[in-house]
């Protein structure tokens, strides 16, 4: 298909005249054609001629800024973009001015951090005080957001800036105890410090963390995202989940004979101790387990069934 040439760029006063658009729709048959729009068709049409070329210019990066303008999740036009700017020499302070604008419009869009860390990895002396209010800003439209979060772990490990990150982490759990990505968020605080220094985590490093996270168990005890907090806190500090055993069993006290089965607080906290027991009392795991897939979350059934057969087979 000809991709025909309009006066729709004249504006910007860049001559095409010797450049042929490209077709950008897949050649032979299809199953679902994507009706894409004049517009699109003829910007892509031109960088693709473009990029093709390896042509790198005022016009090549214009194009670029109107094809992100239609589709900012287009990673091709974005690493072409990249390396216009490199191979123009632009301003990337500049650059990474305009590309704020684009996210703040496009929350959802990872190109955009893998393009900014790009650019920011370019400069001789980056700035941390102009990316950290960014992600704040982000964040508190969209707290759960993975790849914004994604994008502050980059920036923590690339200007090694780690003394803010618990304060921070506090603020999004104090508000949402059910958001995960926060959650990971201060697991990588915690534990990428410890890797690097090569050393184990402390014991009051620890402690402190057992309390914060048990805390917040005590506000939502059925969230699967702290209770995964404790777990890792244990197994990365290498330390017994038995010791967990008392505070489990203020939330799960359904597997000792005589027990009120309706007063579990926690599916959780039982899986918790099932896991403690499948080392220490294989019969009153496979109790739990039958209660998991009975009673408690019959939904995952087959699931809970096949962790018996785990213990019991070994």
């Amino acid at each position: 298909m000809n991709v025909s040439k309009t006066n729709y760029y004249s504006k910007e006063n860049y001559n095409w005249d010797d450049i042929e658009p490209l077709p950008i729709d897949v050649e032979g048959v299809q199953v679902s054609q994507i009706l894409y729009s004049d517009e699109y068709r003829q910007v892509l049409g031109l960088l693709r001629a473009l990029q093709s070329q390896k042509e790198y210019s005022e016009r090549a990066l214009f194009i670029t800024q109107e094809a992100i303008k239609l589709n900012a999740a287009h990673y091709t036009v974005w690493q072409y973009r990249y390396h216009n700017i490199i191979e123009l020499g632009k301003d990337i302070e500049e650059e990474l001015e305009w590309v704020e604008d684009i996210a703040l419009d496009n929350i959802k869009n990872y190109q955009i951090w893998n393009y900014r860390q790009l650019l920011l990895k370019k400069q001789e002396t980056p700035n941390p005080k102009k990316e950290f209010p960014l992600i704040q800003v982000m964040l508190d439209d969209d707290p759960k957001n993975y790849h914004v979060w994604s994008h502050r772990k980059w920036l923590v490990q690339f200007f090694n800036k780690y003394d803010e990150e618990l304060p921070f982490v506090d603020y999004f759990i104090e508000h949402d105890v059910y958001n995960n990505s926060a959650w990971s968020h201060r697991f990588f605080t915690i534990f990428s410090q410890v890797e690097k220094s090569g050393k184990a985590i402390t014991d009051e490093i620890f402690e402190e963390e057992v309390e914060y996270t048990k805390d917040q168990i005590k506000i939502a005890p059925q969230n699967v995202s702290s209770w995964n907090y404790l777990i890792g806190l244990y197994e990365s500090s290498g330390k017994e989940l038995s010791n967990l055993e008392e505070f489990v069993l203020t939330y799960a006290n359904v597997l000792n004979e005589g027990s009120d089965l309706e007063s579990l607080k926690s599916i959780p906290a039982l899986e918790i101790l099932i896991k403690i027991y499948s080392k220490s009392n294989k019969s009153l795991a496979s109790k739990g387990y039958d209660l998991l897939s009975t009673k408690y979350d019959p939904i995952r059934k087959n699931y809970w069934e096949y962790q018996k057969k785990q213990i019991t087979t070994v």
